[in-house]
């Protein structure tokens, strides 16, 4: 350990806590310490190795003697000394300790001060290089010294009596004050199918290109951004892209004609309204290319302190970049599905991740979503909720039967299509607190990039 760490141990606590372990003899003594304490905490390579193996010993549901121990250890450290005499040692000097408990607090404290230095030695170190953003470089660090206090100090287990109570007590107040304890998505039909959108909910938008699940998430964000702040992370399209969008749908002005100027006066009219009623809005966009979920994690803490944050977008997950190597991009999109919902669950706000149904699922002769679509696996394992976009009149204009198969195949085509013009569906394909595979129809505005209910 360097000599600057070497004020930041407490090496008679860590003695403690092992000692006191290994005296009860008892998987019930290590779980009172296992959300407090990780093996990485103990500033002694031995002492890492001894808490370890009892980590592993009870986590098999057995109980971590001595012998045992002795067993799964290296019979001496790297200095030469006897680690069952080490083992012995610790368990006399803890006949006075009556518990882990009065330790792990420590031990703990001194873990997180010596992280605590590291980051701001690095801190120095990246501000000092000038190769990355400050906000960038001060966003990472917030959310790192962030994780220093939650290690330091982590959530117990509640008991279920005072989680209802809790329960009770919103229902309450959102029934005394009027006010939903979520978020609703701006379309009554969509909300009969999905419910409220909750504040640690992970959804998924799953949809295939141009079946308007960028606009679906947009709409859903915009509308919370009216009462809340929404971060959407764009990694596809500009934030110039987006304003475009919101500004035509809300002036009902096509996009094209507002980027050729080719307005009347009733128009530039309805222009400047969509403009003063969006500035009334709280949805703010990031539209890096390339991002990780770490450094996402970064901008939503450092936003949720300084302003708030009601929801967060991810347009869309094969954009998202990985701190880590994998074999297959499944493997990563496993893991940025899991942090995803991490995220959401540790900043309790909903998170919408906007993903790409396969290829495959469109070649089919019955093309309608299905759970299993996903490029990605770990969706249907990791979202509480799961909507697909479906717009037949895409699918269709991309199979037009060949002039060669006969005028009834061309003519039942050209029906269907008649159908689905202007038509968009939505299939909601997992919904944890209430029915799935349900779906409503809506009407597909394109000029506008518009879901809107079919009496409008």
């Amino acid at each position: 350990m360097a000599k600057r760490d070497a004020a930041l141990t407490n090496i008679p606590a860590e003695k403690a806590v092992l000692g006191a372990l290994l005296r009860a003899g008892s998987p019930h003594a290590f779980f009172q310490v296992a959300d407090m304490l990780k093996a990485d905490m103990f500033s002694v390579p031995l002492h890492q190795l001894v808490f370890g193996a009892i980590r592993d010993i009870c986590e098999e549901g057995k109980k971590p003697s001595r012998t045992l121990l002795v067993s799964r250890l290296p019979e001496e450290d790297e200095s030469g000394q006897s680690v069952a005499t080490f083992l012995a040692v610790l368990m006399k000097d803890a006949d006075e300790v009556e518990s882990a408990l009065d330790f792990a607090p420590d031990v703990a404290d001194m873990a997180a001060r010596r992280r605590m230095i590291r980051i701001a030695e690095d801190l120095a170190k990246r501000a000092r290089s000038f190769d990355e953003n400050s906000t960038d470089i001060a966003a990472e660090a917030e959310a790192a010294v962030h994780e220093v206090v939650s290690s330091a100090a982590p959530r117990r287990p509640r008991r279920l009596s005072d989680v209802v109570s809790t329960v009770m007590r919103q229902a309450r107040q959102a029934r005394e004050a009027d006010i939903l304890p979520g978020f609703t998505t701006g379309l009554p039909s969509l909300d009969e199918i999905l419910g409220l959108i909750r504040g640690d909910d992970m959804g998924v938008i799953l949809g295939s290109q141009g079946d308007g699940k960028s606009s679906l998430a947009t709409q859903i964000g915009m509308h919370v951004a009216m009462s809340r702040p929404v971060l959407m992370f764009q990694l596809e399209m500009s934030d110039e892209a987006i304003a475009t969008r919101e500004l035509a749908a809300q002036a009902k002005i096509s996009a094209s004609e507002i980027e050729e100027g080719a307005m009347d006066v009733w128009q530039r009219e309805q222009l400047l309204e969509a403009e003063q009623k969006l500035k009334q809005s709280e949805f703010y966009i990031y539209d890096e290319g390339e991002m990780t979920i770490r450094q996402m994690k970064a901008q939503a803490l450092s936003m949720k302190r300084s302003q708030g944050l009601g929801m967060m977008i991810i347009d869309q997950l094969d954009k998202v970049k990985s701190d880590n190597k994998h074999r297959d991009k499944f493997e990563r999109f496993s893991e940025v599905t899991r942090d995803v919902k991490n995220i959401a669950k540790s900043l309790r706000i909903p998170i919408i991740l906007l993903a790409q149904r396969t290829r495959g699922a469109q070649r089919r002769d019955d093309p309608t979503p299905f759970i299993n679509d996903a490029d990605a696996p770990s969706i249907e394992r990791d979202a509480d909720w799961i909507l697909a976009p479906w717009r037949e009149e895409n699918w269709l204009r991309q199979n037009r039967p060949n002039d060669k198969a006969g005028g009834d195949a061309l003519e039942k085509w050209e029906q269907r299509l008649y159908r689905a013009k202007d038509v968009a569906k939505v299939i909601c394909l997992k919904r944890r607190r209430g029915e799935a595979f349900e779906q409503r129809t809506f009407k597909w505005d394109g000029a506008l990039t518009r879901f809107r209910e079919l009496d409008q």
